[in-house]
């Protein structure tokens, strides 16, 4: 066994370092590489061919082992099915299952990791110019915030890149002066802090007489701002029936009529301030939390007195919980490039319409928030097509936040609306708008298009791309019945976005078990299930077919072996040692061809239940090959 395995890893020791000269020499490089990245590229690339070759290679290695190893003392075996060939073939057992786990790891992580790195270099500078494109459109647009997470990005990729450095430092000065002008002639008070949620949901978790009963006793205190809110919350949770309703409504007029009194104050500083935050308060009590959000924190940061007011503090927690609703902050997504976790993700939703929606998003990542899972999605990107297939509209948002809705908080109506099952637990709800924490006016919202290419007429010009159609698809020509989307709710569950993850980098690279997970429902993402399948049995049967090959080579070892048992080794093989290799990768895929031909046939016969019979298949060879081996005699 130990002989078996060292013979076979020098062997294999050649072989890569052959490779790694294969990729220095006569691998061309690409063009367009990020300076610093060319010698990470040949690295990768080498092994890569290597661990392409590797099967073969091991194929072939173990085929001289073997052939070495039973050199001497073959006496016992002048006869088929000899007891010592039962003894040989356990060592060879043992020896594939050894080489059969490495090559499984190979195939399922090892490789993939080469070829996902080789493609990242490759990609880099297509990603490096986008970065610097999108932070001077940031820039542009007076949104340093955003600017500044790409500017960042595009330094990651090009850490020597001047043009990288130079837009990071007017980023960096652009935010430098946002912060000058928010503090500039103010208190240095801190910024917002994160408030504990949900507390709109608690209050609501009232009864009515409990709420008549708050609004009464902030009434008795003057606390006016306090009496409005209990009331207005028993007025909406009366939803128009309860018998209570008048009182409620009462309640709510005489607190608001308080509210609106005249008030006598020491100072014109007093009178402003309390303005500001009935202003504040009316914008909230009208559902416009954004305008809320800054007033009330305009007056924590401005005005001494709101550190003790607990107006202020009420108001402007319950003002960002509910903004939090329809907005997320920039500063959420600092570190989507450091902890995404998925890339280039792309898939496609129908509804109960006929339309269909196809999305592509370039990172993502998942974060745990408040017991509930977060995603946040960057270059988040949605085509919208009609029951015929037509292209209707896109739209681009730079980043998007998806939080987890429970299913039980819709009615039947919405579920059936929206293509809803009622099984689900959770689906996605995806907040389109993002706002800055500190900086009012600071506000991304989806960017629409109404081009065929998809692209909006600036970005089409930047990228010199002409419409030939564009005088049809002009302004004047644009549906005025397309609602522009805050924020959408996506008619899948929640948890298979680790599905969608895995599989939009393509079937072969997905983990087994996912891919056995997303089968059945492939076809609902837009994705071929008869190629997950084929793909399915494929991966699942490889190490059938390993085996069998390895108790194949393990006969051509013993047919082959050396007879002479003075001789350590055949001299002419050293010459044949790359050659033997070669022609044992070319056999291996050859051999590999044919069996994935088998899978399209049993696929296309069986559905997704051809792993099952390709496994009871290869088994009968496995044990045909097994007769083959133990037959032979010295």
């Amino acid at each position: 066994m130990k002989k078996v395995i060292f013979i076979t890893g020098i062997y294999t020791a050649i072989i890569f370092g052959l490779c790694l000269l294969i990729s220095v020499f006569f691998i061309p490089r690409p063009e367009s590489l990020i300076i610093g990245t060319e010698k990470s590229f040949v690295f990768y690339y080498g092994l890569y061919i290597f661990l392409v070759c590797l099967p073969g290679i091991l194929l072939s290695g173990f085929t001289v082992s073997c052939a070495v190893l039973w050199q001497k003392k073959t006496g016992n075996s002048r006869s088929r099915f000899s007891p010592a060939m039962f003894s040989r073939f356990k060592l060879v057992l043992f020896s594939s299952l050894v080489f059969i786990l490495f090559l499984s790891l190979n195939e399922e992580i090892f490789k993939l990791s080469a070829k996902r790195k080789i493609d990242f270099i490759k990609e880099a500078p297509s990603d490096f110019s986008d970065a610097i494109s999108i932070a001077g459109h940031f820039l542009e647009q007076n949104q340093p915030i955003l600017a500044l997470q790409y500017a960042k990005k595009a330094v990651e990729l090009s850490p020597k890149d001047t043009d990288a450095k130079r837009v990071l430092k007017l980023a960096e000065d652009s935010v430098d002066l946002l912060i000058d002008s928010e503090i500039h002639g103010k208190k240095n008070l801190p910024a917002a802090e994160k408030v504990k949620k949900p507390l709109h949901v608690k209050d609501k978790g009232h009864t009515i007489l409990e709420l008549l009963e708050k609004s009464d006793s902030a009434a008795q205190k003057k606390q006016w701002f306090d009496a409005h809110y209990w009331a207005s919350l028993a007025v909406e949770a009366c939803d128009g029936k309860n018998t209570n309703l008048d009182a409620a409504v009462e309640k709510s007029n005489y607190a608001w009529k308080m509210l609106s009194l005249p008030v006598e104050f020491d100072n014109s500083a007093e009178r402003n301030y309390y303005k500001i935050k009935k202003d504040g308060y009316v914008a909230f009590s009208r559902g416009d939390f954004l305008k809320a959000y800054y007033t009330f924190l305009g007056l924590k940061n401005n005005y001494v007195q709101a550190a003790n007011d607990p107006d202020v503090k009420k108001f402007l927690a319950l003002a960002e919980e509910d903004l939090e609703n329809q907005y997320f902050f920039f500063d959420e997504t600092k570190y989507i490039e450091e902890l995404s976790d998925s890339h280039k993700v792309y898939f496609s939703l129908d509804y109960p319409d006929g339309s269909k929606n196809v999305f592509y998003i370039s990172n993502a990542m998942d974060i745990k928030k408040e017991g509930s899972l977060v995603r946040y999605m960057e270059n988040f990107n949605v085509v919208h097509y009609d029951e015929n297939g037509k292209f209707v509209y896109s739209f681009f948002v730079p980043f998007a936040k998806a939080v987890a809705q429970p299913v039980s908080e819709f009615g039947e109506e919405n579920l059936a609306l929206l293509g809803i099952e009622k099984k689900w637990e959770y689906v996605p709800f995806v907040i389109l708008q993002s706002v800055d924490r500190n900086t009012e006016g600071l506000v991304s919202r989806p960017v629409y298009s109404y081009e065929p290419t998809g692209l909006s007429e600036l970005d089409a010009k930047n990228l010199g791309i002409k419409n030939p159609q564009k005088k049809e698809h002009s302004a004047e020509k644009i549906p005025l019945n397309i609602k522009k989307a805050s924020s959408m709710i996506l008619p899948m569950q929640f948890s298979d976005f680790n599905l969608i993850n895995a599989a939009a980098s393509g079937a072969k690279e997905m983990p087994l078990p996912v891919l056995f997970k997303l089968l059945p429902r492939a076809s609902g993402y837009g994705f071929s299930q008869e190629v997950f399948a084929q793909n399915l049995v494929q991966r699942g049967t490889f190490p059938f077919i390993m085996l069998i090959m390895f108790v194949f080579c393990a006969c051509i070892g013993w047919n082959y072996r050396i007879e002479n048992p003075d001789e350590i080794f055949k001299f002419k093989w050293t010459l044949l040692i790359p050659v033997f290799g070669f022609i044992m990768v070319v056999a291996f895929y050859i051999a590999l061809y044919f069996f994935n031909m088998l899978s399209y046939v049993l696929v296309g016969l069986l559905g997704t239940n051809a792993v099952f019979a390709a496994a009871a298949f290869y088994i009968l060879i496995f044990f045909a090959a097994s007769v083959l081996f133990l037959s032979r005699k010295a």
